[in-house]
């Protein structure tokens, strides 16, 4: 990774880590950092499979689904593995959250491609390519905190909580 974009990513973390802390709290935090994505993954468990979100930057077309002209920055959902019961709850169906995900950020205007094979099951990207080095931190925080606002309003943070709680 160019050591330019580094500090940049770096300094796009430390600018959203305190608005997107609080509503992440019920969430396991796990950085990811190698060649093909840096960010951070946001999961829940139940039993073997995971559930959640992540917030970062694709650095190679083959890292994620639909990344044409990396560095995008992105936000993306993953249900892991993908013929679990998690899986099924989460993803298949007409009102399962990841549709109300894809269909409410259509309408909000910040929308999340569907992808139906795999765990990540939704992403939202941006490619950064052509962002001049002044306003990358800017053109990234705001992506990303634009990109919260559905995972919120389409309720996907509270069916993931919900799909992952033991009863009782």
């Amino acid at each position: 990774m160019d050591e330019d974009r580094a500090a940049e990513i770096a300094a796009t973390f430390q600018r959203i880590r305190r608005p997107l802390q609080w509503p992440m709290e019920n969430f396991r935090r796990q950085r990811v950092s190698n060649r093909r994505f840096v960010g951070f993954r946001f999961s829940r468990v139940r039993r073997s499979a995971r559930a959640g979100f992540a917030f970062g930057f694709a650095l190679n077309e083959d890292s994620l689904p639909a990344i044409r002209e990396p560095p995008e920055v992105v936000a993306y959902a993953f249900v892991d593995p993908e013929n679990s019961a998690l899986h099924r709850a989460l993803v298949e169906g007409r009102a399962s959250a990841v549709r109300r995900l894809v269909t409410s950020s259509e309408r909000m205007g910040f929308p999340f491609e569907f992808h139906s094979d795999g765990p990540v099951v939704a992403v939202r990207h941006r490619s950064l390519r052509r962002v001049p080095k002044e306003i990358f931190v800017l053109v990234a925080s705001d992506f990303l905190m634009l990109s919260y606002n559905p995972l919120r309003a389409a309720g996907f943070l509270e069916r993931v909580t919900k799909s992952t709680t033991r009863p009782g």
